[in-house]
């Protein structure tokens, strides 16, 4: 499954991660001495608490030695973690979006400065311009920002017309 990684996906992974390993301790019902006990001192109980509540950033082999101390399989608590980072729906549909190029041209947003130059560098004379979910994926990482940010940027700043069904002629 593609997906798109950004600050906000990598905590949210991060996040995901210590919970997976904090619900595993729990469910054995160990403590975190315990846990800290069983890495034979590779691991103490206060670093421990500080990994599982996302006070300090967990290394690989750090987080390998912890998953060994609960029993656990490194892969199985990682695709556990994964599956725990979800992925909503975009308030601001999927699919083609419509923009007037003029009005995203004028929009004051310096957000935006990466797509002014993307339309000045495509020149063409239309005053609309249909995005595919592609261009949208595009713009979205030239501007450092999820694909929904961008496709909120581009809706807010013209008169962009609701999502489509996939065009053949689009971008």
């Amino acid at each position: 499954m593609s997906q798109a990684y950004d600050s906000r996906s990598q905590q949210a992974f991060a996040a995901a991660v210590c919970r997976v390993m904090r619900e595993s301790r729990r469910r054995q019902k160990l403590t975190q001495a315990e846990v800290a006990q069983r890495t034979n001192g590779l691991v103490s109980k206060a670093a421990l608490a500080n990994y599982e509540t996302g006070h300090r950033s967990l290394r690989v082999d750090v987080l390998w030695v912890i998953a060994g101390a609960l029993g656990e399989d490194l892969g199985a608590l990682l695709s556990a973690a994964e599956r725990n980072v979800t992925t909503r729906p975009s308030p601001f549909g999927t699919g083609s979006l419509t923009v007037d190029v003029n009005e995203v041209m004028a929009s004051p947003d310096p957000r935006l400065s990466v797509v002014k130059r993307w339309f000045e560098l495509r020149a063409n004379s239309s005053t609309t311009m249909t995005l595919d979910e592609g261009a949208i994926a595009a713009l979205a990482a030239l501007m450092n920002v999820r694909p929904d940010e961008c496709r909120r940027l581009l809706l807010t700043s013209s008169r962009s017309r609701a999502p489509q069904p996939h065009a053949a002629n689009g971008v």
